[in-house]
């Protein structure tokens, strides 16, 4: 697994809770002008680690998966020959899960699903839960000499083991603490019985434990320990490997540590190749999106193609915007799909991008195009409608294209808003604006303004804005003045904001310059989303349920109210959840209703439940508001003044 993806990783754990949400079914019965048009993507991914050659009961040969839809997971089970299947679900747990999962020399697949460890027997189907863990998830499996399994659950850095000679499950506890959520991962074993483990992100480590005595021990002083990730491998030697950042290559062996210059060839690590039958015929593809994968049998110059199928809900929606051509256009996460909806003939169609395991936060439109935030290289996409989507790897693409962002990696410039909660066509008709997040361990958040028409751009970094305080939300004045929504949050494994409150703000556009900042008042963590109304004045909400209306050219709160009959401020990781109809009247997506807000006297009334928890939006578009209901598109009709 490279960095890159390992980033992607470890920034979904986010929204894993948000994607849960959209397992709640369908409601039987929608309300009238509501319309449910189906799942925007309707396919699975395979977990991180989670597809495996084997065999099964008979010998034949078998691949398991461990399959991620609509942010559950089950169990399929393909026979390599045939392309049958076979489909479980995880015991009755809901959730995502552990990111990779292990299999046995026994043919039995360990897991964590809940708060359970879970072994599952290949042959007969069999689950069985092994022992609850303290919270989290694993990110890091292993296995000993011994055949003991290993697991490193986050965000504790907990290790949990389970013995299949004694049916013995343990949980030793965390092995290291510190102020950040911990991510433990990878793990390792000596010959000598001690168990090592990276830590990541704000501030790297390398741990030590010995479950024979519970001795802890840590590796890398603290004045060297910098930004990133511990790693550590077991070689061929029965030695483990290990490095950080600022800290050099090291040889740990018994829980004692002895630099090296970098490891020796005898050091090469022990890895089982999970894509290997147990004779040399080899899964050389699998594609669990468009259904199929590619067996080299041994001896066979060619692959040869075998189809499968599986029941699935469908890939979560995160984003959506009306395209010059009258149809609407979103984006799905884990993977990033583009999906395209024709209000006219109901066609709902979808294309993969090489498979990204991140997400695009937010579409605009800006002219003949269509513009995309992306998680988590905050790298800003073109879509050109007219023209196929390019369905190969996202950095590959020509259509959509990038326009800015991946030429930095995970770091500089994009890392400001490499998790970007916040995106605006300014009407000017030519520049984007796009804010958000650090991607990993840092506070503040800056902006990128891209001009469309010559590619130019400029970036306002933290210390130009609020340096503790992330981009949450944005709207645009009459003026073209840019009005922001902060969060005190900051990027994955963050320490914990100085501010004690968002704040709204002001970017002149002429200069590019914040030149004014009003806190809300009382406390509130973030600004949820900013719309301006026909009157000019700027309608929002904030956490803890909070609708309010804000008088921009006199700094004052017109009105701060809680709303609770519509359930809680909804919306993924860039809550776009208010829209204003052409008759003015302020929409707003809530978790269990669409309500309607009055201009002035923010007086509401709801408009429709659609029964099912109302994840993400919103478009309003010839007269009908479309919003998604975790990985189903849904609109309804508006009785619109005119």
């Amino acid at each position: 697994m490279d960095n890159s993806t390992l980033a992607v990783l470890l920034g979904t754990l986010a929204i894993a809770t948000l994607m849960s949400a959209s397992l709640v079914p369908a409601h039987a019965q929608l309300p009238p002008g509501m319309a449910d048009h189906g799942a925007a993507a309707p396919i699975g991914t395979s977990a991180w680690g989670g597809t495996m050659a084997t065999e099964d009961a008979d010998g034949s040969r078998l691949v398991f998966m461990k399959l991620w839809s609509g942010g559950g997971s089950s169990y399929l089970f393909i026979n390599a020959e045939t392309g049958e299947t076979e489909q479980i679900d995880t015991d009755g747990l809901t959730g995502l899960g552990a990111y990779l999962v292990i299999l046995s020399p026994e043919n039995k697949v360990y897991d964590t699903m809940g708060n359970w460890m879970l072994e599952i027997d290949v042959p007969t189907r069999e689950i069985r839960r092994l022992g609850q863990l303290p919270g989290g998830m694993s990110l890091a499996f292993t296995m000993d000499d011994e055949g003991v399994i290993y697991a490193g659950i986050f965000p504790s850095a907990t290790l949990i083991t389970y013995d299949p000679r004694t049916d013995t499950f343990t949980d030793y506890g965390p092995v290291y603490e510190d102020d950040f959520p911990l991510y433990y991962r990878p793990i390792a074993v000596d010959d000598a019985g001690w168990v090592y483990g990276g830590i990541a992100i704000k501030a790297a480590q390398v741990v030590g434990f010995n479950p024979a005595t519970g001795e802890k021990r840590t590796y890398v002083p603290e004045d060297q320990r910098q930004q990133g990730a511990g790693t550590v491998f077991r070689g061929t030697d029965g030695k483990v490997y290990a490095n950080a950042p600022g800290w050099s290559h090291h040889v740990l062996y018994a829980g004692e540590a002895t630099p090296i210059e970098e490891p020796p060839v005898e050091a090469d690590r022990v890895v089982r190749t999970w894509s290997e039958f147990s004779d040399d015929t080899r899964l050389s593809r699998m594609d669990v999106h468009n259904r199929f994968m590619d067996v080299m049998d041994e001896g066979a110059e060619q692959a040869r193609r075998v189809q499968f199928d599986y029941d699935c809900p469908g890939l979560s929606i995160f984003t959506m915007a009306a395209g010059p051509d009258g149809k609407i256009w979103g984006a799905t996460g884990l993977p990033l799909r583009i999906w395209c909806f024709d209000p006219q003939t109901g066609d709902l169609d979808n294309w993969g991008l090489g498979a990204h395991t991140g997400h695009a936060n937010q579409m605009v439109r800006q002219g003949d195009r269509i513009y995309g935030a992306v998680y988590s290289s905050g790298s800003l996409i073109e879509l050109d409608v007219t023209q196929p989507v390019h369905d190969v790897a996202i950095r590959q693409s020509t259509n959509p294209r990038h326009v800015h962002g991946y030429e930095y990696g995970f770091g500089g410039e994009p890392d400001m808003y490499g998790r970007p909660h916040a995106m605006v066509a300014h009407p000017d008709g030519r520049h984007i604006v796009m804010g958000g997040s650090p991607a990993r361990a840092q506070l503040g958040g800056g902006l990128i303004i891209y001009d469309t028409q010559t590619g130019e751009y400029s970036v306002l970094k933290p210390d130009e804005l609020l340096p503790d305080q992330g981009v949450n939300a944005m709207c645009v004045l009459p003026d073209g003045d840019i009005i922001v929504g902060s969060t005190i949050g900051g990027g994955t494994g963050a320490s914990a904001s100085t501010a004690t409150t968002a704040m709204l703000y002001r970017i002149d556009w002429a200069t590019q310059e914040m030149t004014e900042s009003w806190p809300i008042e009382p406390a509130s963590g973030s600004v949820r989303d900013l719309v301006v109304g026909h009157d000019g004045l700027v309608y929002g909400l904030a956490a803890g349920n909070r609708f309010f209306c804000f008088n921009p050219e006199t700094g004052q709160m017109l009105h701060d109210e809680e709303v609770s009959e519509y359930g809680s401020v909804t919306g993924s990781q860039a809550p776009r959840t208010m829209a204003v109809a052409p008759d003015g009247g302020i929409y707003v997506l809530f978790r269990d209703a669409i309500a309607r807000f009055e201009p002035g006297t923010c007086e509401h009334r709801e408009i429709a439940r659609p029964g099912s928890t109302i994840t993400a939006g919103v478009l309003i578009h010839e007269g009908r508001l479309y919003f998604a209901c975790g990985t189903r598109l849904y609109s309804q009709e508006l009785n619109l003044a005119q």
